[in-house]
């Protein structure tokens, strides 16, 4: 459940799981989903610098041949679990995206998704650093880079669409050469960054989770409200949209969380 083991999902979203497809294709796919899975394994009990084409080998049931027809490289292998990883981001963006809310409260929904996700695969919501590294790219298959580009360009369109509905909305206005894109941005480096802080940087005195649960929340609306997009934190109640989205649309993720002292 929630990518922690190769179910249905996990399948849809590697790829896996195709339509049309013929019997020795779909088991093509089945296994690339299985090598992905396996991949995801070592990654988030080695880290990173431990995921080799030797030890994915070591883990399956296939020869090194059959690997490397699946992964031209450990980077293409690499570029392959960022896929699959932005996949399942994907799909807790999309239930952000259509809370019921103003479209400043979807756009905190989309920061609590990606929060609940950094919680849930601390190692795997790093992927953006992985996927962009120049040692990654140079030895990825030019199939596998693109995948991940159009990947991403899908979900920047998706978070384009929130900004331009709140301009519609009359919710913000872009300031002179700020926009929609510098906005996205904004907010995407912000998530990231604050996540990864305060999974891997919790011992420092600015980061304090533990005694503010909404240290995210509070980085969120210092951005938000510079923007000036309304309604503004002094003008709204956002922790209590904070505990909303978790509880209308994270509550099994955040359960399973609880469970396994996360």
């Amino acid at each position: 459940m929630f990518g922690f083991s190769c179910s249905k999902n996990d399948k849809k979203d590697s790829g896996g799981c195709g339509v049309g497809l013929t019997k020795k294709q779909q088991a093509i796919a089945d296994r690339e989903v299985e090598l992905t899975l396996l991949a995801k394994s070592i990654v988030r009990e080695q880290g990173w610098s431990n995921l080799t084409m030797d030890k994915l080998t070591a883990a399956s049931a296939y020869s090194k041949g059959t690997i490397y027809n699946h992964f031209s490289s450990k980077e293409d292998a690499i570029l392959a679990l960022c896929i699959h990883s932005l996949k399942r981001e994907s799909a807790l963006f999309a239930r952000a995206a259509a809370f019921e809310g103003s479209t400043r409260e979807r756009i905190i929904a989309m920061h609590v998704s990606f929060s609940v996700y950094a919680r849930m695969e601390p190692v795997l919501s790093t992927c953006p650093i992985m996927a962009k590294s120049p040692w990654v790219l140079e030895k990825a298959s030019p199939e596998r880079v693109n995948e991940l580009n159009k990947l991403e360009e899908q979900i920047i369109d998706e978070a384009d669409l929130l900004v331009t509905n709140a301009v519609q909305a009359g919710d913000l206005k872009f300031s002179p050469g700020i926009s929609s894109d510098a906005i996205v941005f904004a907010n995407w480096s912000l998530a990231f960054g604050s996540n990864a802080l305060a999974q891997n940087a919790s011992n420092s005195r600015c980061i304090n989770r533990i005694h503010d649960p909404y240290s995210l929340l509070n980085n969120a609306n210092m951005l938000l409200d510079g923007l000036n997009w309304k309604p503004l934190s002094s003008e709204w109640d956002y922790r209590k949209t904070w505990r909303r989205v978790e509880q209308e649309l994270f509550h099994e993720e955040l359960e399973y969380l609880e469970s396994v002292g996360r």
